[in-house]
């Protein structure tokens, strides 16, 4: 049985564990699993507790395979907008290599989306792996040319 939810605190174990086999799936850190897993675990009870991050799951048969993070990224007040007037952040986008392209991570987006409309997110914005792409734009993502970075 198919199921997409929000996270809760009694799925952090699980979203730890799924966040090293991400990070380790094309490329070895050389990070010991147990000093990851104190901060990836102090983040995830910080994030989950608060009201900027949502995480949404897709568990098959009661385990956790695909995950996608939004972080609710705060605008400054503007007259004539919500008064508090937010933007998303999709990132931590992970699905297990077994259960890919099986229309799960579209469900998950599909979830997320309508949440962020229902929550008056003005829009979500990300940066795709070259391996993603194509399953962004399918699912109406476009590029922009608006945004700038500076890397140091």
């Amino acid at each position: 049985m198919e199921i997409i939810r929000l996270a809760t605190l009694e799925d952090i174990d699980k979203l730890v564990q799924m966040r090293w086999d991400f990070s380790e799936e094309d490329n070895k850190s050389g990070t010991h699993f147990e000093g990851f897993q104190l901060i990836c675990r102090a983040f995830l009870v910080n994030a989950l507790s608060g009201s900027d991050w949502k995480i949404w799951v897709a568990e098959v048969d009661g385990e956790i395979v695909s995950h996608m993070y939004l972080q609710l990224i705060h605008k400054v007040p503007r007259p004539g907008k919500s008064p508090d007037p937010y933007f998303g952040y999709v990132t931590n986008v992970y699905t297990r290599p077994s259960y890919r392209s099986k229309g799960l991570g579209t469900k998950i987006h599909q979830a997320m989306e309508r949440w962020s409309k229902d929550h008056e997110v003005e829009f979500l914005i990300l940066w795709p792996s070259t391996n993603s792409v194509d399953f962004y734009e399918r699912n109406e993502f476009a590029r922009s040319e608006e945004a700038l970075e500076k890397h140091w």
